[in-house]
């Protein structure tokens, strides 16, 4: 396993801004007034989720919980034999909800595994933006709950559930910016959009400027600010992206990890042998 990554190590929305990785496009009106705050709060990265030293990451589970393809079973094999046999107790998850776990050998304190959306198969009923928002939204009150710092998230959905980037990430910012605007994430640290994806960083990088649009350099309270660090030194401190695809989970040490459920029809739609080496 690659070393681990602490928090400290991502870039918050507020330097990405303030080194120019990320300009808020022209045509992009801000939904929201900036926040120097959030934005302090925030970190789009890409990267292996596995590798983050955080208290929590969101794994993009199916309603089994038992570990499938991609990210899922990319967590479930680095996590180990616990984490399945931990997951065999919750009894599955409704789709658009999730459930917490222990981390195991992963260096996250705490896995909360979220089951998104097949987009084709509640487009039709109006649901998928709903489900997906339930599982953000979820997944921020778990950790709270648990008193946890930090929360990364996968692109939920975005793989062979075919939710589009684009949509997928406005639905997340969008939750996100409404779960602090409420005040339930005050003790929150850092939530981290992470992806493993070029075109999920790519939407990311579009879109949060609506929803977390870059704050006046007076008014940013950012960790680094009063610093004389330069910017090419700040820079060293964003994370390389990954290189190669997510490790196959194929068999845990001491279970055979479920590729799809089999409670849940709508996952039918989802051919098996592409599941299998695909982010959900």
């Amino acid at each position: 396993m690659a070393d681990p990554v602490p928090v400290s190590d991502l870039p918050t929305l507020s330097l990405l801004y303030k080194l120019g990785r990320i300009t808020p496009a022209d045509d992009l009106e801000p939904a929201y007034p900036p926040n120097a705050n959030y934005n302090d709060k925030i970190s789009v990265i890409k990267r292996d989720i596995t590798t983050l030293a955080i208290d929590s990451i969101v794994n993009a589970a199916n309603t089994s919980l038992l570990g499938g393809g991609g990210v899922d079973g990319a967590i479930h094999a680095a996590a180990g034999p616990g984490l399945y046999d931990e997951c065999e107790e919750l009894n599955g998850c409704e789709t658009g909800s999730a459930k917490i776990t222990d981390g195991y050998e992963l260096p996250a304190k705490k896995v909360i595994h979220a089951v998104g959306p097949v987009y084709w198969a509640k487009k039709g009923q109006g649901k998928p933006a709903e489900l997906l928002a339930g599982c953000y939204r979820t997944s921020l009150e778990l950790a709270v709950e648990n008193q946890l710092k930090s929360i990364a998230f996968s692109a939920l959905s975005t793989g062979v559930y075919g939710y589009p980037s684009k949509e997928a990430s406005e639905v997340a910012l969008e939750t996100v910016r409404k779960f602090l605007e409420e005040g339930k994430g005050e003790d929150l640290e850092r939530i981290v959009f992470c992806n493993f994806l070029q075109k999920d960083e790519d939407a990311y990088y579009k879109n949060v400027s609506k929803y977390f649009p870059p704050a006046a350099t007076a008014e940013s309270t950012t960790k680094d600010k009063g610093t004389s660090t330069d910017a090419t030194q700040l820079a060293a401190k964003l994370p390389n992206p990954p290189a190669t695809a997510p490790k196959e989970a194929g068999e845990s040490p001491s279970k055979k990890q479920k590729t799809e459920p089999t409670t849940d029809d709508e996952f039918d739609i989802v051919d098996r042998e592409e599941a299998q080496g695909a982010d959900a």
